[in-house]
């Protein structure tokens, strides 16, 4: 990829085919169950999703301020136009065969971007902004099966919403601004509609997902990364640059919301975007995907509710609060993203590794003065290689001194 086109709307394309190199970060990392046509580097431009028309009372609609226009393509004045994926629709589950008696209609053409399940609307219809759209796919990808249940849907949306009382000039996100359910009942199933410009929305900024970054280009394997591109169009000194446009600042605002939210944000090399002015400066981080876990004592003690299903740590998931503050900050953003960054830096400009952990670590411990009371002490916890039964998952002791705090 020519650093000259990201401007030009190419999201996609680094969603698709600029991921050489970045699914190595555990042994399940690449692993998948969906069908070749539908994953990210398949030779079709698209396909198309089924809709039903679905009745009203059938389907629980969660919303967190999402335009008007987008509503009212998906919501209609005596039905629902309800998503399911091809793959979905072929098996057996809950609900299916009511879904599969409802009547058809017009499917809608999409693309998969990097996480499989997660595809782009392509052309909406006239008014529609452009967005994203997270299925219920009970398919493995990766370390887990990507089921989209009643809870999911519900928290992602509570998430958005309350992201929007976060209050800084470096943060923003792609709000997960609807969300459909069809059934009743705790296994009930559906989608989520994603904007694809983020909020607050600043016009003429470019996004590059973090693992474009770094990753090789599929189809074009002889060009640069584009970080290392931006730093020589940029004429930037290489280390400070990625310290201060992307470390740093993600950090920050990690450690914001964790601290003044609950909400442990998984900021690993997908779910973190950096935004580009025209002239190519970074300038803000942007997050994505908010089926994340929440720390439901720091929102207590900052006189905050808990809107949330299931997801509260320590008591839902069965681990110490310790083990997912390591899990989401030493490895999602630390061995998931910033490794990357740092092996890049120093095979392309043979930088201080160390001068540049120990910059970063002391950013985090600005940012986050009391994290000892939340982390463990000298070691690190991730999940277990031993495979666990449905979407189960085991933390263990890595045994390890954290790297980056």
């Amino acid at each position: 990829m020519n650093l000259e086109t990201v401007a030009g709307g190419v999201l996609l394309y680094l969603e698709r085919y600029v991921d050489e190199g970045a699914k190595n970060y555990s042994p399940f990392a690449a692993r998948t169950e969906v069908a070749p046509q539908y994953r990210p580097r398949s030779n079709e431009p698209s396909f198309d999703l089924i809709t039903v028309q679905a009745p009203h009372d059938r389907v629980s609609v969660f919303q967190a301020d999402p335009p008007k226009s987008l509503v009212d393509y998906y919501v209609r004045a005596d039905v629902v136009r309800f998503v399911v994926h091809p793959e979905t629709w072929d098996s057996e589950g809950e609900y299916l065969d009511e879904v599969h008696a409802l009547p058809r209609g017009p499917s809608i053409q999409v693309a998969p971007t990097a996480s499989t399940r997660t595809v782009l609307a392509l052309e909406p219809a006239g008014g529609v902004p452009p967005h994203f759209i997270k299925l219920h796919y009970p398919r493995r990808i990766s370390r887990f099966n990507r089921r989209l249940r009643r809870k999911n849907i519900h928290n992602s949306v509570a998430v958005t919403r309350d992201l929007a009382q976060v209050r800084s000039d470096g943060f923003a996100y792609l709000p997960d601004s609807l969300g459909f359910v069809f059934g009743d009942t705790d296994t009930s199933w559906g989608f989520l509609v994603r904007e694809r410009m983020p909020r607050p929305w600043l016009r003429g900024r470019s996004l590059i997902p973090g693992f474009a970054l770094y990753a090789g280009d599929f189809k074009h394997p002889d060009d640069p990364p584009l970080l290392v591109q931006l730093i020589e169009r940029l004429g930037a000194e290489p280390a400070s640059f990625v310290i201060d446009n992307i470390m740093i600042p993600l950090v920050q605002s990690w450690a914001k919301v964790a601290r003044e939210r609950g909400i442990l944000l998984e900021s690993h090399a997908q779910n973190v975007l950096l935004e580009i002015a025209p002239d190519f400066r970074p300038c803000r981080v942007v997050h994505r995907d908010f089926d994340v876990w929440i720390d439901s004592e720091v929102r207590r003690r900052n006189g905050l509710d808990a809107p949330f299903l299931g997801v509260t740590i320590g008591s839902d998931s069965g681990h110490s609060i310790e083990q997912h503050y390591s899990l989401v900050y030493d490895r999602f953003l630390g061995h998931e993203f910033f490794d990357y960054l740092l092996a890049l830096l120093q095979r392309s400009y043979g930088v201080d590794v160390e001068a540049v952990r120990e910059r970063v670590m002391a950013a985090f411990h600005r940012a986050f003065p009391e994290a000892d009371r939340f982390f463990p002490k000298r070691t690190m916890f991730y999940f277990s290689n031993e495979p666990q039964p449905g979407n189960d998952f085991t933390l263990v002791d890595m045994e390890k001194v954290p790297e980056w705090r």
